[in-house]
């Protein structure tokens, strides 16, 4: 499948993982332009692994796969989900320069840390008050063993982190101690720590959230009134008077309370999530046009004028802090509804070009490849553009997003 028509098809219909592959390499082949080796960047996956093969099971698909050779590199990222697998997620990262480690807490995997002598003896000893430190439930020596492989490795990614109402641990923790609400607090504390971990460390992160928008931005607000009120403290210590100063000093503060970059793994919320979410970056990037549109200046002069500034800033500015990436497993298979499909689609064509990712979200090696083909195949559907468009797009993105690391 090498002709231009063939490959535009897929602004129409979703070729399957292999047919996309396939069509992926086979223009790659034929163009004639020097290409670069790396075909396809996997933003997120858990190959290390090593659970039951979903895509490359097919005898056909090992031909095919007997492509990812030097002239067409996936580049890949493992993401471990819990202390448990933390060290399988760094030796898997060993067996090539092109896979990356990421490690973290999943929301699903808050289990895991979980001090089950302490919630027990406190479900025995329950009251009907609100327990004064939830925080003794869980195990934090995770939280100093996370910072020191980060200091170990450089190359290391955070993740995967979130939050998730649909979680066992949300739905299992005891009603004794708070059921739901006090689980999804423990989310919240674990997913801010990580947060903050990794935007010290300057490390990019993948979130996971699912039915949590609303607890999602209260997190991002937080760490955003916490970063401002403390540059407003340091203001008032050295008297700074300078604007411009002043200002400078804020958007540093911000833009430093967070990691360098963010992906939202297996996106699954709407176009009006994405919005929000890039008006909060916004309020990050330039929070003194959003502090100006807030006092509601009127005139149209002054308004004209405050959107050409902005317009120019935006223009010259590379900065970019939230990325949305989408899998064929999540986005494409597990949703099912004329509803969700058409919410899903949606929320593709919202995203920037510019902040476009795929994903394999697979659980074994041997599907990297077609899991990442598919993701790319179902993100050329949603957005109505050729397959090796959102290939080149989505692995440019890729790359930036890794290349943070270095930030």
């Amino acid at each position: 499948i090498t002709d231009e028509t063939t490959l535009s098809s897929a602004a129409v219909d979703v070729l399957s993982p292999s047919e996309a592959w396939q069509a992926i390499i086979s223009a790659r082949a034929d163009a004639s332009q020097q290409q670069q080796p790396i075909a396809l960047v996997d933003t997120h996956g858990h190959p290390h692994l090593e659970r039951s093969v979903e895509y490359a099971i097919q005898e056909k698909d090992e031909e095919i796969l007997s492509h990812n050779d030097q002239t067409n590199i996936v580049v890949s990222i493992t993401c471990a989900v819990s202390p448990v697998d933390w060290n399988d997620a760094l030796d898997y990262s060993c067996r090539s320069q092109h896979i990356l480690p990421a490690l973290g807490i999943h929301p699903w995997y808050l289990s895991d840390i979980l001090m089950k002598d302490i919630v027990e003896s406190n479900i025995e000893e329950s009251t009907t008050d609100e327990p004064a430190n939830i925080e003794q439930y869980l195990n934090w020596d995770w939280l100093n063993e996370l910072e020191a492989k980060l200091s170990q490795h450089p190359n290391l990614i955070v993740g995967e982190i979130g939050l998730c109402k649909m979680a066992r641990f949300v739905r299992e923790f005891p009603k004794a101690l708070g059921g739901k609400a006090t689980a999804l607090q423990l989310q919240k504390i674990v997913f801010k720590k990580q947060m903050e971990l990794a935007a010290q460390w300057r490390r990019p992160v993948t979130v996971h959230c699912v039915n949590a928008h609303g607890l999602l931005m209260e997190t991002l607000e937080e760490i955003f009134n916490e970063a401002r009120e403390s540059c407003s403290k340091e203001e008032q210590v050295h008297s700074t008077s300078n604007n411009l100063l002043q200002n400078d000093g804020l958007k540093t503060t911000l833009r430093k309370a967070f990691p360098p970059a963010i992906a939202m793994h297996s996106f699954t919320g709407t176009a009006h999530h994405v919005q929000q979410i890039l008006d909060f970056e916004r309020s990050i990037l330039y929070p003194e046009l959003v502090e100006a549109e807030r006092k509601k200046q009127r005139g149209k002069k002054k308004q004209q004028k405050r959107q050409n500034a902005e317009e120019n800033e935006v223009k010259g500015d590379t900065d970019i802090l939230f990325y949305f990436g989408f899998s064929h497993s999540v986005n494409y298979i597990m949703c099912t509804s004329e509803k969700a499909k058409r919410k899903g689609i949606e929320a593709v064509q919202a995203i920037p070009s510019d902040r476009l990712l795929v994903e394999s979200d697979v659980h074994a090696t041997e599907d990297v490849i077609l899991g990442t083909a598919g993701a790319t195949s179902y993100a050329a559907h949603a957005r109505g553009e050729s397959l090796q468009d959102v290939a080149e797009t989505s692995t440019i993105n890729g790359l930036r997003f890794i290349s943070s690391l270095s930030s």
